[in-house]
């Protein structure tokens, strides 16, 4: 038996680092996929990844036969095996291969997508019917050997698919939305960054000012809330202004730096509604909301500037199952 699934990837439009504190934020799922194919009849546990270079080998105890020092790399796939392994009576073994089209450490949910397609199709492998909010839990317990504390929001669109305000004691509602007129672009700073240092360096910053980051989140808040609004209405110019503010908020807690900034400034004039940063900050990515008349100028003046820069379609379907 062999099964194919893929997840895609996810860009944060407002409440990044916020989010942590349980504020809202809206995130969407864009189409940039991570595949991951599954296939039975083995007797031990074989998992590559073409994106790495990397594999290793295990057997069904999960002692290690073969790849030691790629452990680190699997370990969140290993986690999943685990937990999907206490839920069935499968026995076997099983070869795994990743290929991802989201660039790792860029902001745009990477390992999380990994993530949800694995549970996808490790679980139908194993023989396990789960429902969505299954996969997501599951892929959670992942999420939190690479990023220490996350806040589930990269799992949950990973998953779900489309656009969702996203807050961590209330879970997701999803929004409805045309966004026929407008482009997202992102650009990849090229520089890597790591979501758990990032997050700790916020929550540093803020038990040491807390009365100065308090109101701080208490704005990130409403200026979600706001944005989602925006997006309801169709209010594409006003959301853009206020992804401007959100990323005002992101370098006022420190997580912005010189070439974010850059890309940033660089996007707004060539024509942008709206440029921040994406995900934890530090390096990784900007996301940018342009008219689709303004798409292919601002996304010109980024590649001069960026590693990569992708112009891109919301995804309305999370994980799919082949």
């Amino acid at each position: 038996m062999k099964v194919e699934a893929s997840a895609p990837a996810k860009v944060i439009l407002v409440g990044e680092h916020f989010v942590v504190e349980n504020e809202p934020a809206i995130a969407c799922a864009v189409e940039l996929r991570a595949h991951v194919t599954v296939e039975d009849g083995y007797d031990d546990i074989l998992l590559s990844s073409q994106n790495f270079g990397s594999s290793i080998k295990l057997s069904i105890k999960g002692d290690i036969l073969d790849g030691r020092e790629n452990l680190k790399i699997f370990e969140p796939l290993l986690r999943i095996d685990r937990i999907l392994r206490r839920m069935t009576d499968f026995k076997g073994g099983y070869k795994l291969e990743v290929n991802s089209s989201i660039p790792p450490a860029s902001g745009m949910g990477s390992s999380a997508a990994v993530a949800v397609a694995t549970v996808a199709a490790v679980s139908k492998i194993m023989g396990l019917e789960l429902d969505l909010e299954e996969i997501s839990k599951i892929a959670y317990e992942a999420e939190k050997i690479v990023h220490g504390s996350p806040s589930g929001i990269d799992n949950t669109i990973a998953t779900y698919g489309g656009i969702i305000v996203f807050r961590k004691s209330e879970g997701f509602i999803r929004l409805e939305a045309d966004f026929s007129k407008v482009m997202l672009i992102v650009a990849d700073s090229g520089l890597p960054r790591n979501t758990g240092k990032m997050v700790r360096k916020v929550k540093n910053l803020k038990n040491k000012y807390p009365r100065v980051f308090e109101p701080l989140y208490h704005t990130a808040g409403r200026l979600a809330i706001e944005a989602a609004q925006a997006i309801r209405d169709g209010r594409f110019h006003d959301l853009g202004e206020l992804m401007n503010v959100n990323h005002g908020l992101l370098s006022a807690i420190g997580v912005s730096n010189r070439k974010l900034e850059e890309m940033v400034y660089t996007a707004r004039e060539a024509g942008a509604l709206g440029a921040k940063i994406t995900g934890a900050g530090g390096g990784g990515s900007i996301v940018v909301l342009t008219t689709k008349e303004d798409s292919l100028r601002v996304s010109k003046a980024l590649k001069k500037i960026s590693r990569r820069v992708y112009v891109l379609n919301i995804a309305e379907k999370g994980v799919v199952v082949l």
